[in-house]
């Protein structure tokens, strides 16, 4: 682990920026990850729906960063969060629902 930074400046490691919402949402983002501890962040956002948007960064199976993608986690009525990196088949979905934010 390293040291912490502000949403929205330079990578900022796992957790977070002081808010459960974001903290939560990038959980669930670094899930996705092959080696979920190496997980970096920046731009988080919350939109005006409560989803959380951002980028996310993460090794991969040889130990090297593979470059930020987008993310996007959203709160299911159960409480958990899910969450979706950029990919071809998201990308859509991602560019409508990760347009209006209304914290950073």
């Amino acid at each position: 682990s390293g040291a912490w930074a502000p949403c929205g400046s330079r990578p900022a490691l796992l957790a977070g920026c002081g808010d459960d919402t974001i903290d939560k949402g990038r959980a669930a983002a670094a899930f996705q990850l092959k080696d979920p501890s190496s997980a970096q962040f920046r731009g988080d956002y919350i939109t005006s729906i409560g989803s959380v948007c951002g980028e996310i960064n993460g090794k991969n199976g040889f130990g090297a960063y593979v470059g930020f993608k987008r993310y996007m986690s959203s709160r299911e009525k159960s409480g958990e969060f899910i969450a979706v990196i950029d990919s071809p088949e998201a990308s859509g979905f991602m560019d409508i629902l990760c347009t209006k934010p209304i914290k950073k």
